[in-house]
């Protein structure tokens, strides 16, 4: 009874820190984004106050020096290279803090794992699985069904949340409003955007042609508009989470603003039903081999 408490108050201590774990490389991401968003806005403030003193300079009544025109001149040419390179300062600094997060989740998750199959050992919980899976056919049924079902959901929500905003559009203007309540498609997974009204026109503007600002803008933050990005949904409350790049989507993860839930990455999700399929086979493989054993040593008997 002691040794089972005892596991109960590791595990449990352990869940808590894999959670507070996962909140903060959820709010890691938050500020990277926050950040390198604030801090080009503050820059191009700067920068453009730049310009114009550079522009009254030259176009001012009183003549110019040459050392005048360089002290205007330097900041315009210098300051979009400080908001590059700072920019890309920010993105290695929140980076190292996710990795270390990342290493830190990652021991915390294997530290769990082990406890759990140190639990399993000390409570006969293969040898009594084994027995049940080989001699009651409906639990093995159950649990065959069970496992089928798990892995064909898991699979159906990832197809069900990698869509581009793209594709959205043509979507909705094909499909009329009144027709909306006989659609097959199940209430739940109805498209996010008609259960929050307020986030419709994200998704929906149509792009105009690029301009010679657009053009140094993506050069400055990088070419990350909504064509090239992945919408969040939520797995609880299917509402729309806003748009992530392509390779932050696989490893992304955030507590959903409008019912609080957390929402793992797809690769945890992935990683972990790999690890069950594994571990499921494994222990068939280990029942099969022991219960070979037994046999023989019924017929040398």
């Amino acid at each position: 009874m002691t040794d089972s408490k005892d596991f109960e108050k590791i595990l449990s201590e352990l869940d808590i820190k894999i959670q507070k774990a996962e909140k903060r490389l959820s709010e890691i991401k938050i500020r990277q984004r926050r950040t390198s968003f604030m801090w080009i806005v503050y820059s191009l403030i700067i920068w453009i106050v730049c310009v114009v003193y550079l522009f009254k300079k030259l176009n001012g009544p009183f003549t110019v020096t040459s050392e005048e025109y360089l002290l205007a001149l330097v900041p315009v040419i210098a300051v979009p290279f400080g908001i590059y390179y700072i920019r890309k300062g920010l993105i290695y600094f929140y980076d190292q803090k996710q990795k270390k997060e990342e290493t830190n989740l990652t021991l915390l998750r294997k530290e769990q794992k082990e406890k759990v199959e140190e639990l399993k050992k000390k409570t006969s919980y293969y040898t009594t699985q084994s027995l049940l899976e080989r001699y009651d056919e409906v639990l093995a049924a159950k649990k065959k069904m069970d496992e089928k079902a798990a892995v064909k959901k898991l699979e159906n929500n990832q197809d069900l949340r990698q869509r581009k905003p793209v594709s959205m559009p043509a979507q909705s203007q094909l499909q009329p409003q009144p027709s909306l309540p006989r659609s097959p498609i199940p209430q739940q997974f109805s498209p996010p955007q008609q259960r929050y009204p307020n986030q419709q026109m994200v998704a929906y503007q149509p792009k105009s042609e690029p301009q010679w600002y657009d053009k140094l803008i993506d050069a400055l933050v990088g070419d990350a508009g909504p064509e090239t990005k992945y919408a969040l949904i939520c797995a609880h409350c299917f509402a729309h989470n806003g748009l992530v790049l392509k390779e932050e989507y696989d490893t992304i993860q955030y507590i959903c603003p409008f019912c609080k839930q957390f929402n793992p990455s797809r690769k945890s999700k992935q990683d972990l039903s790999k690890a069950i399929l594994e571990e499921s086979e494994e222990m068939k493989e280990e029942t099969k081999e022991e219960m070979k054993e037994k046999d023989v040593v019924v017929n040398k008997e």
